[in-house]
């Protein structure tokens, strides 16, 4: 598969879904993020589908004083990952352990390329809530993505 000789940078805001496989413990975290490489103006698809593991936490969390308990993220499992550039795909991994790195993840692929996602962790954590939410019977459940 042919990778880019340079980052390929993607802004855009991820649209995001989940469900669970095992409840309460184990979710499926999906993602898409649609945009325009910056450089050559093409289009650029990335799809990410990871299974996290997660857990009740009971304890008052942040800063607010009496925050309910709600669901904590323990780890990421594995993901796949794949980012088209102009409908060719340029990066898969299947079934892949990220690395941690603040709230960002590195994605190998297996064939000594990563990926790096930033900011990923910070958007599984709202999902999180958002799941926290649909326990307490406070959100609706949100559009499925493929």
């Amino acid at each position: 598969m042919p990778l880019p000789d340079r980052e390929l940078a993607i802004y855009s805001c991820p649209r995001y879904a989940e469900d669970w496989i095992e409840k309460d413990r184990r979710l499926e975290f999906r993602c898409e993020f649609r945009s325009t490489d910056q450089e050559t103006r093409r289009p650029v698809l990335a799809r990410l589908r990871a299974r996290l593991a997660v857990s009740w936490d009971a304890r008052i969390r942040g800063l607010r004083w009496l925050e309910p308990p709600g669901f904590s993220l323990d780890r990421v499992e594995d993901l796949d990952f794949a980012v088209a550039l102009d409908g060719e795909r340029v990066f898969d991994a299947v079934q892949a352990v990220p690395q941690e790195d603040g709230d960002s993840l590195l994605i190998p692929n297996g064939s000594g390329h990563r990926a790096r996602v930033v900011d990923i962790v910070r958007n599984m954590r709202s999902s999180l809530r958002h799941m926290t939410k649909i326990h307490y019977g406070q959100a609706p459940a949100r559009p499925r993505l493929r």
